[in-house]
């Protein structure tokens, strides 16, 4: 059984408890959505998750049909791949057979999903400093 966080909010930084670390105190990204679910893992778990954006549809086989999942996160103690700045993780996916009405309704959610993405990239974009 994982033992849940009891995270210690603070100008900028949370204390959070590792197994292999103790309390650390890190940087807290104003993005964040914070860890009070997250369980006590190694500091190379952490993981800064911003609030996810999303996109469905509704389908009158399926009823409503998630197709998109994204969400800016960063991990920066990470043993294999350390991320010093902030990247997007995205998810999308699709798997029906449909009539036209319903396939209507997936390509409108998938149009509101490319707008949706492509707000998301910019704020991404302006977290790392960089300007098209």
């Amino acid at each position: 059984m994982t033992t849940p966080q009891d995270p210690q909010y603070r100008h900028g930084t949370v204390t959070l408890r590792t197994i292999d670390h103790g309390q650390v105190t890190v940087p807290e990204p104003a993005w964040c959505t914070g860890h009070d679910n997250d369980p006590v893992n190694a500091l190379a778990d952490l993981t800064h998750n911003g609030a996810a954006t999303t996109a469905s549809a509704v389908t009158a086989r399926y009823g409503q049909v998630d197709i998109m999942d994204a969400r800016i996160t960063q991990t920066p103690h990470g043993r294999t791949l350390p991320e010093p700045r902030p990247l997007l993780v995205v998810h999308v996916d699709v798997d029906a057979t449909v009539a036209p009405e319903d396939a209507r309704h997936l390509a409108q959610a998938l149009r509101v999903a490319a707008v949706r993405l492509d707000r998301l990239i910019a704020d991404l974009a302006h977290l790392r400093g960089e300007h098209r």
